[in-house]
């Protein structure tokens, strides 16, 4: 069996959703503060402040889904490496090949998330940069989402087996 594949990710609309949802649950406390505060006859105190921060994190909540709305296409080779290549959000997932796509090679790293309807993917490039990817099913269809889940599966098991043994070999190397 085979890991490899290609796939495009999408902006996830459930994401964005859950995010505006948040941004009016923050607005709306916000106001509340601002009449609580009003209410008691206070001039300007920590409901205020409160509500200002509230406020900010309600725009910051906002801008975040309309920020990156461009499609990720994912490349992985049958041994295990990942390319990202940034592509417009209608792009097929194998319209480029793999020698002509113009993205970074990238690692899977700890603390990535692996379940059945969400992943959190933590990948590094070789320069350094981290990319934290928050997968929905509705970023893929159902089975490119299934394919990548078991492929990043195996690229875990894989570097969690290559460390364990380069810890158990390295005492006796030298």
């Amino acid at each position: 069996m085979s890991i490899a594949l290609s796939a495009t990710i999408r902006p996830s609309r459930l994401l964005a959703g859950l995010h505006f949802a948040m941004a009016a649950v923050l607005l709306s406390t916000s106001f509340w503060l601002v009449q609580s505060a009003d209410s008691f006859g206070f001039s300007f105190s920590l409901p205020h402040v409160l509500a200002i921060l509230c406020a900010i994190a309600s725009f910051a909540l906002i801008v975040q889904p309309l920020r990156r709305r461009t499609a990720l296409r994912i490349d992985i080779t049958g041994l295990g490496q990942i390319r990202l290549v940034e592509t417009l959000p209608n792009a097929e997932a194998g319209s480029i090949p793999w020698s002509d796509a113009v993205g970074e090679v990238v690692q899977l790293r700890q603390g990535s998330t692996l379940w059945s309807s969400l992943m959190v993917l933590r990948l590094q490039a070789v320069s350094g940069r981290m990319t934290n990817l928050i997968l929905l099913p509705d970023s893929l269809s159902d089975d490119a989402f299934r394919a990548l889940s078991v492929a990043c599966r195996w690229i875990a098991a894989s570097q969690a087996n290559h460390d364990a043994l380069s810890k158990d070999i390295s005492p006796w190397v030298g």
